[in-house]
C-alpha cells in the first residue's frame, strides 16, 4: 500500500510545480470556465528531475538580480520541496518556507501559486491541516490552481475525509483532468479494496504519460499493485521499464527491493536496501533495513539502523515534519510502547485516518489495552484496505482477546496481501497466527 503522502499521494509534484508557475495573478469569475494560458516563468525543467539543480541555481541567480520576482520565489520555494523529496533531506524545507515567505512579501494579495508552494510543503511536512488550510486559500484565488487541487486531495485523504476528498477529487478532475488526477483517483480506488479499478486507471494514465519521471511513477505504482498481488515476474518488468526511464528514481528502486524480498532473495533485498539508504535515508528505508537485518540474525546491524531512523526523525522534526505516525508505528515495535502511546494519540489527533487509528490501536495493544485497541483497529479497517499491516494489527489485537477465529481470519487475510511485506513483520504475524491455530 502507498503510504506516505508524498511518495504516492504527492507524486504529481511534477504537476505541483508545473502549477506555481502558471498564470500568476489571474483570478477567474467562473470556477468552471477554462483557465488562461500558462505564463511566467517556464516550469518544464522543474519537471525533469536531472535538470533540478541547474534550475535551483538558475532561479537563485535570477533572484539575486531582481529580488523583488515573486512568482520566482515562489517557483524556487516548491523545488526546494522537490529537491526535499528527491533526496531525502528534510533541511530543504525550511529553505522552501524562505523561499514562498519571501514571494508573499513581494505580492501579498492574490499570489495563489505562493500559497499552493505552501500547501505543498505543508503537505510535504505532514502538516496535513495547514495543508489543506493553504490549499483552500489558493483556490479562493485561482480555482485552477492545479498544485492546490492536487494537495487539497491529499490533506482530505490524509486527515481521513475520505468523501469530502473524492467531492474534491471530482472537482480537480473538472477543472485540471491529467496524471495528477489519475494518480490519485487510483489511490482513492485502492483504499477502498477496488485494487483492479486502481491498476486499469494507472495503465490509462500510463498510455498518455510521456515525461520519464511520469513514466517511471505510473510503472512503479503498476508494479506495486501486481507484486502485491503476487504477479512478481510482471512487477519486475515493470520496475526495469521504469528505471529505464527514471535511472535514479528511489520509488523504483525501493519497489525492487520489496521484490526481492517477495522472491525470497534477502541478500539481494539487503544489499538495495543499503543502497537506498546511502542514497536517500528516509525512515521508511531505514526501517525496512533493520527490520530485514532483525529477521535474519543480524540483531547489532539492526540495532544500528534503529538508530540512524532515530537520527533522522531528529532531524525531520528539526525541519517542521510531523514525525507522530512513523514514531508510533516504530516506537511500537522496536522500541518503547508508552513513547508509541503519546506518538499515536498525538498523530490520531490531528487526523482521523485509517493510518492514525491503526498507529493508536498498535500502540494501545503495546500498552495492554486490546479492547480499546480493538475498536480503533477496526475503524482502522473499515474500508476494505488491502494493506497487509492494518489486517496484522488487527488479527494481533483480536488474538491477544482470545478470538482466535477472527484474528486466525484476519492475520491470513493480512499475510495474503503482499509478499514484498518485512520479512520480521510476517514473522511476528506468522507466530500469532500459529498460535491461535494449533
Amino acid at each position: 500500500m502507498r503510504r506516505s503522502a508524498l511518495l504516492a499521494l504527492t507524486a504529481s509534484v511534477i504537476g505541483i510545480v508545473l502549477a506555481v508557475s502558471g498564470a500568476f495573478a489571474w483570478v477567474g469569475s467562473d470556477p468552471e470556465a477554462p483557465p488562461p494560458p500558462v505564463t511566467g516563468m517556464d516550469p518544464a525543467a522543474l519537471a525533469t528531475a536531472n535538470d533540478l539543480d541547474a534550475v535551483v541555481a538558475s532561479l537563485q541567480d535570477r533572484l539575486h538580480t531582481q529580488p523583488a520576482d515573486a512568482p520566482a520565489w515562489a517557483t524556487l520555494g516548491v523545488a526546494y520541496v522537490e529537491q526535499a523529496r528527491l533526496t531525502g533531506d528534510p533541511t530543504y524545507y525550511p529553505k522552501a518556507a524562505g523561499a514562498l515567505r519571501r514571494s508573499l512579501a513581494e505580492q501579498p494579495d492574490d499570489n495563489a501559486p505562493a500559497l499552493a508552494g505552501r500547501a505543498a510543503l505543508a503537505a510535504a511536512r505532514h502538516q496535513f491541516g495547514r495543508a489543506l488550510q493553504a490549499s483552500r486559500a489558493a483556490l479562493r484565488i485561482n480555482p485552477y490552481e492545479l498544485g492546490a487541487l492536487a494537495v487539497r486531495v491529499d490533506a482530505l485523504t490524509e486527515l481521513g475525509r475520505y468523501s469530502m476528498a473524492l467531492d474534491a477529487l471530482a472537482q480537480a478532475d473538472r477543472r485540471r483532468p491529467g496524471l495528477p488526477v489519475f494518480a490519485r483517483y487510483s489511490y482513492a480506488r485502492e483504499l477502498h479494496g477496488r485494487t483492479g479499478e486502481a491498476a486499469e486507471l494507472l495503465r490509462r494514465a500510463l498510455s498518455s504519460a510521456s515525461a520519464p519521471a511520469d513514466r517511471a511513477y505510473l510503472l512503479t505504482l503498476l508494479a506495486d499493485l501486481d507484486r502485491q498481488a503476487g504477479r512478481l515476474g510482471v512487477a519486475g518488468a515493470a520496475l526495469s521499464a521504469a528505471l529505464r526511464s527514471d535511472p535514479g528514481n528511489l520509488a523504483a528502486q525501493a519497489s525492487q527491493a520489496r521484490l526481492a524480498v517477495a522472491r525470497g532473495e534477502l541478500d539481494q533485498a539487503a544489499r538495495r536496501w543499503r543502497d537506498l539508504v546511502s542514497a536517500a535515508p528516509l525512515p521508511e528505508y531505514v526501517l525496512a533495513l533493520g527490520e530485514l537485518y532483525d529477521a535474519t540474525g543480524r540483531d547489532a546491524a539492526a540495532r544500528a539502523q534503529y538508530r540512524v531512523l532515530e537520527a533522522t526523525a531528529r532531524v525531520a522534526r528539526s525541519s517542521g515534519v510531523d514525525t507522530a505516525l512513523e514514531t508510533a508505528h516504530y516506537q511500537a515495535d522496536h522500541g518503547s510502547a508508552a513513547k508509541a502511546l503519546t506518538a499515536a494519540r498525538a498523530a490520531y489527533g490531528s487526523a482521523s485516518s485509517i493510518w492514525a487509528a491503526d498507529a493508536l490501536a498498535w500502540a494501545l495493544h503495546r500498552s495492554g489495552r486490546d479492547r480499546a485497541a480493538l475498536q480503533l483497529a477496526r475503524e482502522a479497517t473499515r474500508l476494505g484496505t488491502p494493506d497487509a499491516l492494518l489486517w496484522i494489527h488487527r488479527g494481533g489485537i483480536e488474538a491477544a482477546l482470545g478470538d482466535e477465529v477472527s484474528a486466525a481470519r484476519h492475520l491470513r487475510r493480512g499475510l495474503s496481501y503482499d509478499p514484498g511485506l518485512s520479512v520480521w513483520q510476517a514473522r511476528q504475524a506468522r507466530r500469532v497466527l500459529a498460535a491461535v491455530t494449533r
